[in-house]
């Protein structure tokens, strides 16, 4: 494959299958660690919610349209990449695709920055470091095993929406992650830039591996809420909802 993703790179991924065994093994990895913490998670919580169901505003329409397009476009570029970058069907086609869809990702990364900057959501960016290790292990912990006791350790308010390890995963995401994607892409596109060469279609993949880690990990935790879809719906229509929870005192039967 040759003049396909630069004009002067002549690029042969003559290691593909090396790539997919790494990378799918990493990803293979993830997904059967969040299968096992799924099962426990059905096993031991017996937990059920109770109270009225409060209802808080806390995704704008513009944080919504944001997010949707941004991982539309995720899934876009990662399908159009892998396929492009293994010759694996209409490889012409595919590489248009994911030229277009980045080109959109760094325009739509752009809205994601005014936002922040302009329409109020840049606070919840802004790392509080006092006790910052404290509530990142309890937070750990949390997920770990607290709960499977259905034991909160945040209420998302408008002022405070993230958990702090939620927080640095977004920011490792958003302020690094994205802008060398962006970066590297161009880079592959115009590898007369800075001399760039097959070194950068590498990095490049290590990070769209990276960010298909971050996805599979964010789609489960958005399980987590009251019901599996509570947390999806929340991104659709803007509220976050919440009731108090309790722990059953009688033995599970069985």
């Amino acid at each position: 494959m040759n003049t396909i993703w630069g004009a002067e790179l002549n690029y042969t991924p003559d290691y593909w299958p090396l790539w997919l065994v790494c990378a799918g093994g990493v990803v293979l990895m993830l997904l059967a660690a969040l299968g096992a913490h799924a099962l426990l998670r059905a096993m031991f919580s017996p937990k059920t919610a109770t109270g009225e169901e409060q209802r808080d505003y806390l995704y704008s329409l513009a944080i919504r349209r944001w997010h949707w397009g941004n991982a539309l476009l995720f899934v876009l570029l990662l399908l159009s990449g892998l396929f492009g970058h293994f010759s694996i069907g209409p490889v012409a086609l595919m590489v248009k695709l994911h030229t277009v869809c980045g080109f959109a990702l760094a325009a739509c990364w752009i809205g994601f920055i005014l936002i922040n900057a302009f329409g109020g959501n840049g606070h919840h960016y802004k790392v509080n470091v006092n006790g910052l290790v404290t509530r990142c292990l309890r937070q750990t912990r949390f997920y770990l095993c607290g709960i499977m006791h259905a034991k909160r350790t945040l209420c998302r308010t408008t002022e405070n929406k993230f958990n702090p390890l939620q927080q640095l995963a977004y920011l490792a995401i958003m302020y690094a992650l994205v802008p060398l994607l962006i970066i590297s892409g161009f880079l592959c596109l115009y590898p007369q830039f800075m001399g760039a060469g097959p070194i950068m279609l590498v990095l490049h993949m290590a990070l769209a591996v990276v960010g298909l880690l971050f996805i599979c990990a964010h789609i489960y935790l958005c399980t987590l809420g009251d019901t599996p879809g509570q947390i999806f719906r929340s991104m659709i229509d803007g509220y976050h909802r919440h009731r108090s929870h309790h722990a059953e005192t009688s033995p599970r039967k069985g």
